[in-house]
């Protein structure tokens, strides 16, 4: 992304993403989050204007600027985005981090996904604690695993498992493997805006990771 670039003591030259922008994000965080609490669905008439305000953001300022919002996309939405394949379920949080990379491009959205990953697994842990207990988390992380395991499994074999339905189970189709919305399902759109202001906190500190 072609943004300002300032030179401060020491050797490396620093970006500069106006706070704008981040308030942007916060700002899409925070409707994310309401409606993904009341609905448990981000809506495609938040995330996909936004997506499509980054690149054309990222278009206004040059072939360069272009290429880092589609890097910054990948960065921050890719690992989203396979997660969705393989199991299913989480396609408004894997296109609301697609968007949010356009407009951070790559470096930030690296420091983006890793934030995002950290409060992630804070907000899991600690929501499965307030429901069942300490002693339910490492039953909860390997249940995780067990399921990537399945979908991978699957995968392999041609098959996903298809988007989670409210009704609880999606129709077969030749492609897809139908499973029920999980019990004790936690809404991952908190944690991406929890992620974004810690993000933001730590690009101001410290720019991009060396």
């Amino acid at each position: 992304m072609t943004h300002t670039i300032l030179a401060f003591a020491g050797p490396e030259p620093v970006e500069v993403i106006p706070a704008w922008i981040w308030l942007l994000l916060i700002a899409a965080g925070v409707v994310a989050s309401i409606t993904d609490l009341r609905n448990t669905r981000i809506p495609n008439w938040l995330t996909l204007p936004l997506l499509a305000g980054g690149l054309m953001y990222a278009s206004s300022q040059g072939l360069p600027a272009v290429g880092q919002a589609l890097a910054g996309m990948v960065a921050a939405g890719l690992f989203l985005v396979i997660a969705y394949i393989l199991m299913g379920g989480g396609a408004g949080d894997a296109k609301l981090m697609l968007a949010f990379g356009s407009w951070l491009g790559f470096d930030a959205s690296m420091i983006l996904m890793l934030g995002v990953a950290i409060t992630g697994f804070v907000q899991s842990v600690t929501i499965i604690t307030y429901r069942h207990g300490l002693r339910d988390v490492p039953i909860a992380i390997f249940h995780s695993f067990s399921m990537l395991q399945f979908a991978a499994k699957h995968a392999v074999r041609g098959k996903f498992i298809g988007p989670v339905e409210d009704e609880g189970i999606v129709p077969n189709g030749p492609n897809t493997v139908s499973r029920p919305r999980p019990q004790g399902w936690i809404p991952f759109a908190p944690a991406i805006l929890a992620g974004t202001i810690v993000s933001w906190w730590y690009w101001e500190h410290f720019g991009a990771l060396k």
